[in-house]
């Protein structure tokens, strides 16, 4: 796998923002595990910690994930965006500092390439790919599936996190994608393969 890290490449982040900046961008889809994180945010909520959560996608679960959002009463702090450009999906990640793909399955997912390229601070599941694209308390943080108050934990635990730690895994994500998943790599895996 591997994405196009000269056009989404963003700045090392110098620290988390207040509210917390969250950002997923993945279709609207039971698999992505939208219910999980939804449940993590409310906990966020009850215990006064500040969040704005952007979802890029679509799908047909939209109208349910709206309406569980007011059922949460989170629906104030969720924008939904639909569907949008590479370049639109860039501007809106290069906007926030966290980037969440909790999935109940999934494959690699270019999307969390993305992120890390731009130096978002990702948090994944541990559903099968995903714990080979984020390399645990390296460039991410890789917590287990189906466990919204661990999630909640996670997020919780970024608010406090020091500047210098959130420049270190910044760094770390950009570096990852730029070493192991750029085009570059690729073509070069390519002709080894086919020499």
């Amino acid at each position: 796998p591997c994405i196009d890290s000269n056009f989404f490449f963003g700045n090392q982040k110098e620290k988390i923002s207040k509210p917390l900046k969250i950002i997923t961008n993945a279709r609207l889809h039971w698999k992505k595990g939208y219910d999980y994180i939804f449940k993590a945010l409310s906990i966020l909520k009850k215990n006064n910690v500040p969040f704005k959560y952007t979802i890029i996608g679509s799908g047909d679960q939209f109208e349910r994930l709206v309406y569980a959002a007011h059922q949460l009463k989170i629906h104030e702090d969720i924008c939904f965006k639909g569907i949008q450009t590479k370049e639109r999906v860039r501007s809106l990640l290069s906007e926030n500092d966290i980037f969440i793909l909790y999935s109940i399955q999934e494959g690699f997912s270019n999307a969390v390439l993305e992120a890390q390229s731009m130096g978002l601070l990702c948090i994944v599941s541990d559903a099968e790919g995903l714990n080979e694209n984020v390399l645990n308390r390296v460039t991410g943080w890789v917590i287990p599936k189906l466990r919204p108050y661990s999630l909640a934990e996670k997020l919780i635990s970024l608010s406090a996190l020091g500047n210098e730690k959130v420049r270190q895994m910044s760094t770390n994500a950009i570096e990852h994608v730029n070493t192991k998943h750029g085009l570059q790599e690729l073509k070069a895996g390519f002709k080894d393969f086919y020499s």
